[in-house]
């Protein structure tokens, strides 16, 4: 029997609707019309003669053959970007390439790197930004830093941290003085939020049971992809959010965000070192994963813990 192949530009249609579960953000991030996305993925269905998405008003869910089908789609869709993106900016050597979250690059390592690069002025870094957990690149992975249980064979995992989670606000968000707000305030207030991963527990869902507060009470807004965007949000009094302690402390010592509460509770996941099984000697990366546990360890909003 011949397989009728599917085009590239419908697959690629298919894998960006279905992980943004978005038909408009996958035609922002590919660069075309809502309609010519729409028509990609409904001739990707008539070619291969499967419906993949259930589509309504305000959602867009994958049906279990989509279900089926994404995961495989999306591994080959993204190795082939990777590729490319290799090919046409060649890694430099010599060049440690450190990979976790735009949150953890952007509020607690990058204000960190400066010190460890004048104390090693041989070494150089780059820092690879990841916004999804198990979004790997191994060609551009020597370390790596991820709130994710140890799950890719291709990597060995040490336990790096855990840490605690409360809301933060905007100081114009607080009508006391004293810069706290009643706990039975907070449902006056919009609960912004990023997804949980890794079937852990939603952030809000933690601490609202922490404090006593039901969930059905509350009014939540806007969903965020990852942190940094929730943050830019909170500081423009956009609403408030739950934030992990390492990511908010600059903010909180700057005023530029509070904690309307003194509740905290712990972190849903923890965090892990990962590096790849097969590789060569390197006492630069030792020396920087030295140095990134000293860092750690000297942070009061973190604790070392093992597994």
């Amino acid at each position: 029997m011949t397989t009728h192949m599917p085009t590239l530009v419908s697959l690629r249609a298919f894998e960006a609707v279905a992980r943004h579960k978005s038909f408009r953000k996958a035609a922002d991030e590919i660069c075309v019309t809502h309609a010519a996305v729409s028509h990609q993925v409904k001739a990707l269905e008539t070619s291969i003669g499967v419906k993949l998405l259930e589509r309504t008003s305000r959602s867009v869910e994958l049906t279990p053959a989509g279900e089926q089908y994404y995961p495989p789609v999306r591994e080959h869709i993204q190795g082939i970007i990777k590729a490319t993106r290799r090919i046409q900016t060649p890694e430099e050597p010599d060049v440690l390439l450190v990979q976790s979250y735009a949150s953890f690059n952007t509020m607690w390592l990058q204000p960190r790197l400066a010190d460890f690069l004048q104390d090693n002025p041989d070494t150089r870094v780059r820092i690879v930004s990841t916004f999804e957990d198990g979004d790997y690149d191994m060609h551009r992975f020597d370390v790596g830093v991820f709130n994710a249980p140890p799950f890719d064979k291709r990597f060995d995992y040490s336990p790096l941290f855990e840490t605690d989670i409360y809301p933060v606000c905007a100081p114009e968000a607080l009508n006391a003085p004293s810069g706290g707000m009643p706990l039975e305030e907070l449902g006056n207030y919009l609960l912004l939020s990023v997804p949980s991963t890794w079937n852990e527990p939603d952030d809000w869902d933690c601490w609202l049971d922490a404090a006593g507060l039901d969930r059905e009470t509350m009014k939540f807004g806007s969903v965020f992809d990852n942190y940094p965007l929730v943050r830019e949000a909170v500081l423009n009094n956009h609403g408030i959010s739950v934030a992990r302690a390492p990511f908010c402390a600059r903010d909180l010592e700057r005023g530029r965000l509070v904690r309307p509460f003194d509740i905290s509770v712990p972190e849903p996941g923890r965090w892990y070192l990962a590096t790849q099984k097969e590789r060569a000697p390197n006492p630069k990366l030792d020396t920087f994963i030295d140095w990134l546990f000293e860092q750690i360890e000297a942070d009061p909003t973190m604790r070392l813990f093992r597994a």
